[in-house]
């Protein structure tokens, strides 16, 4: 029988505590050769969740498994949780292949799919490895939630005006170089004495104050906007997913997590004027 594999690990860190994609070859191959199966063709995602089906060798081989004239009638993994870790997705493309004469054979967990035992045995592999899914963004966002709280980065960008210092493993916030501290303190300023985005960035742009950079009104109005240049640190305003905001209670916010660039008497001079301009537009 003519076969394809497919290899998957969901992160470069996380392949050191599942199996490696070397060792998943290795694996597959041997499991392959004991049958007298004939791989035809491998398709590997690295750092590659499965919790979505949004991976690019995972689509390509479904594709190509729908058409008529594929050369193989099987797809071969390590265990089912490479396949996906979603019970819908897996539910729902073992329907779709199946329709069109392929099937998904996991190497370390042999099951006999068409009897009512096969069935019920697979259908409870799923749900564990949808506990172990759901379980682990569970314990992940504890942990970041924790540690945004003390006020350590938990990844993303680095603002203007910062840079990053390490303390054993965790990061935080030191303040950058002094050109662009003084920047950040004059774009308050600016604001504060009631000029706004747009003209300050055309201001900065005059002044060529950064080579090879150039300014615009959201990239001013963004900084003005961010807390972060108070000493604070807010983390968790957005869902992963969809990028929409978190209800604020929701949010982790904390005080003096790093020096402040700009004290509170200048970022509500700069609050207020820019809340002033906004309403005079409005009328």
């Amino acid at each position: 029988m003519n076969v394809v594999t497919y290899l998957r690990v969901s992160s470069e860190q996380q392949a050191e505590r599942e199996l490696s994609i070397p060792a998943q070859r290795e694996a597959l191959q041997r499991y392959a050769d004991e049958r007298g199966w004939n791989i035809v063709a491998e398709y590997v995602d690295e750092a590659r969740s499965a919790k979505t089906d949004e991976r690019p060798a995972f689509q390509q081989m479904i594709g190509i498994a729908q058409k008529t004239n594929k050369t193989f009638e099987a797809i071969v993994v390590h265990k089912f949780d490479r396949f996906s870790r979603s019970r819908a997705d897996h539910a729902i493309y073992k329907a779709l292949l199946k329709k069109h004469g392929v099937v998904v054979v996991s190497a370390s967990e042999p099951i006999e799919a068409d009897t009512p035992h096969g069935f019920l045995l697979e259908s409870m592999l799923e749900v564990i490895s949808e506990f172990y899914n759901v379980n682990l963004r569970h314990e992940t966002l504890k942990g970041m939630r924790e540690n945004a709280a003390q006020g350590f980065h938990c990844g993303g960008r680095v603002p203007f005006g910062y840079r990053r210092t390490q303390i054993g493993r965790k990061v935080m916030y030191e303040l950058g170089a002094k050109h662009e501290v003084a920047l950040i303190r004059q774009i308050f300023q600016m604001a504060a004495e009631g000029q706004g985005g747009k003209r300050i960035a055309g201001e900065l742009n005059r002044q060529s104050v950064i080579a090879g950079k150039r300014w615009s009104p959201s990239t001013v109005l963004s900084i003005l906007a961010n807390p972060v240049y108070l000493g604070q640190r807010v983390w968790n305003k957005k869902k992963d997913a969809d990028g929409k905001r978190n209800e604020i209670s929701e949010w982790v916010i904390t005080e003096d997590a790093h020096p402040a660039i700009v004290d509170q008497q200048l970022w509500d001079a700069a609050q207020s004027s820019l809340m002033q301009r906004k309403q005079s537009k409005t009328k």
